[in-house]
């Protein structure tokens, strides 16, 4: 919470400041992958974020960004185990992540020009929630019942990298695209395990 309020507060004196230029961002992500035998089994994960950077000069700004990520994986395929007499006829995961970053956007272009690249850099503070339900059947019984995992909790401290390519629409409106990263502490291998796709649109205040 005083890391949230420390950036936060950071941000708000920055731009007090008349030359501090304030840009708003928001994005999402949708993907769907079905498989399995008969392609009955789906992963289902959907993306927002959004980020609040002020420009301390013309191409680099701090920024303040947030993401919300809902993972939901569905698998159909039936598993006997017979010495326990049962059969797990299927199950369902659901990972909830949120994740709140701080660090520094380097842009590569003038925000007058048509297509603007940047790269953000910096710290986030990741948390994950996630539970497995899985749907058993007695065989001796034929009975069904559902059995449901404890809820899995995890806090992470990483850093993120975020790419975006920006489109200049109006004076003050772009449609952005970017893919993002996070790497957990001193894990570089990391980066290309965890990548989202996103795409939205900023406004200049």
């Amino acid at each position: 919470m005083r890391f949230k309020i420390s950036v936060i507060s950071l941000i708000f004196l920055l731009s007090l400041n008349s030359h501090a230029l304030i840009e708003l961002g928001m994005d999402f992500s949708y993907d769907k992958d079905v498989f399995g035998t008969n392609r009955d089994s789906k992963n289902t994960s959907r993306t927002w974020s959004g980020s609040i950077a002020t420009y301390l000069w013309e191409y680099t700004a701090l920024e303040l960004n947030y993401m919300e990520n809902s993972d939901k994986t569905v698998i159909n395929e039936s598993v006997t185990y017979t010495d326990l007499d049962i059969t797990v006829l299927g199950q369902q995961t659901n990972i909830e992540t949120k994740s709140y970053g701080v660090g520094l956007r380097q842009s590569f272009a003038s925000r007058k020009s048509l297509i603007q690249p940047s790269i953000s850099l910096g710290y986030a503070r990741t948390f994950k929630e996630s539970q497995t339900n899985y749907t058993i059947r007695s065989d001796i019984s034929g009975n069904s019942f559902t059995s449901v995992s404890p809820m899995k909790k995890e806090r992470q401290d990483s850093m993120f990298g975020t790419f975006s390519l920006k489109f200049r629409l109006t004076k003050r409106l772009s449609l952005r695209g970017s893919v993002q990263t996070y790497i957990r502490a001193f894990e570089w291998n990391s980066a290309k395990d965890d990548l989202r796709y996103t795409a939205g649109f900023t406004w200049l205040l």
